[in-house]
């Protein structure tokens, strides 16, 4: 198993609390919180920052912490370990349309309802309660799990 990955991600809910901003494959078989690896001196904020302007040009707010997610888990034969702190978040900017990922054009950012997100796998796992619950209390999503 190779080290431990710390990652920061960020919950995006728009105005009416109706739709949540997401990443997806252009498919949409799963959805996911955006954000990424935290860098060598680099706050789970500054990294949230980072990862947005990078990848999709969108420029965000962060808030208090929501979440930390620890993912210890087996995919197409790889153990990994990945400890994330989710942030809540908001931008500013109006996001009328999907907006894809500057380095993987297979990748989108897409706004989701609630419904939408309980269709299909949600990463992390547990983290949509996290988001419908939505109180000032920090939650903590412990996952071990093997998907091969």
């Amino acid at each position: 198993m190779s080290r431990p990955l710390l990652r920061a991600e960020g919950i995006i809910i728009n105005e009416n609390r109706t739709e949540i901003l997401v990443q997806c494959d252009v498919d949409e078989r799963f959805y996911r919180l955006p954000g990424g690896t935290i860098e060598l001196e680099e706050t789970a904020e500054e990294a949230i920052k980072r990862e947005l302007i990078e990848e999709f040009e969108l420029s965000v707010d962060i808030g208090e912490l929501a979440c930390v997610n620890e993912s210890i888990i087996q995919y197409d034969g790889r153990k990994q370990h990945h400890c994330t702190l989710i942030h809540w978040c908001s931008i500013h900017e109006k996001i009328e349309h999907d907006l894809i990922h500057n380095e993987n054009p297979n990748v989108k950012l897409v706004w989701r309802t609630i419904s939408q997100l309980s269709e299909r796998p949600f990463y992390p796992e547990g983290i949509l309660d996290v988001v419908v619950e939505n109180s000032n209390n920090i939650s903590h999503i412990k996952i071990r799990k093997n998907y091969d």
